[in-house]
């Protein structure tokens, strides 16, 4: 007797090394040594996610290639995708970076953290953080909680900055959706929060610089 669950694991399995090895033969990296086994990693990872658009796929594909120190074959495939194009060096630069990957896969992969060129603010690496992308359910939307949510997440977006010992810029959007949640705290107030809480992660890491805040909304 046929095994309904296992053929269709099976058949999904097949799918998916199917289609990232198309992909890597399109990327034409299908002769990079490490190619096969990131393939194979890439399905089984794909596998195990039903939904896996390929802006996400070639985030992971690039993430992969930086972990073995391929960067040249990384920026390839970050250069596919016109949403990584003009950002290749600085994606390359987190991709490549000592940090943990799977904390900020969620941001990069929905776009809620992405880089981001000012020219106000120089050369310097900034990152922009769009908190209009994130869903707050009835629980989150809390004051305490929300704060302590803001807190832990920009933890984890300060990890961007690593390799740069702190210097950067966080651009924060989506700001005044969250006036509606705060009563107790202005828009000038969220502001300075955000900055101790980089301030913090400073210290920490024994950073020489901190990252600015930057406000984009009007």
């Amino acid at each position: 007797m046929i095994d309904l669950q296992i053929e269709a694991s099976r058949t999904t399995r097949q799918f998916w090394s199917g289609h990232v090895r198309q992909l890597i033969q399109i990327l034409d990296l299908d002769d990079r040594i490490a190619a096969p086994e990131i393939s194979e990693s890439l399905a089984t990872f794909c596998e195990q996610h039903s939904h896996m658009p390929n802006h996400a796929l070639f985030l992971l594909m690039a993430r992969s290639f930086c972990a073995i120190g391929d960067a040249e074959a990384a920026i390839q495939i970050l250069q596919h995708d016109h949403l990584y194009r003009a950002h290749a060096q600085e994606w390359v630069g987190v991709l490549s970076a000592k940090y943990p990957f799977p904390e900020l896969y969620p941001l990069f992969s929905s776009r809620v953290l992405y880089p981001l060129h000012l020219h106000t603010v120089g050369e310097s690496c900034t990152w922009e953080l769009d908190l209009e992308k994130i869903h707050l359910s009835a629980a989150d939307r809390h004051e305490l909680i929300l704060m302590q949510t803001l807190r832990i997440l920009v933890e984890k977006v300060s990890n961007v900055w690593k390799k740069t010992d702190g210097e950067g810029t966080l651009a924060v959007k989506g700001l005044p959706r969250l006036d509606a949640f705060l009563y107790s705290h202005s828009e000038q107030n969220l502001l300075d929060y955000l900055r101790d809480v980089l301030c913090c992660c400073a210290r920490k890491n024994g950073w020489a610089s901190t990252p600015a805040v930057l406000l984009l909304d009007l």
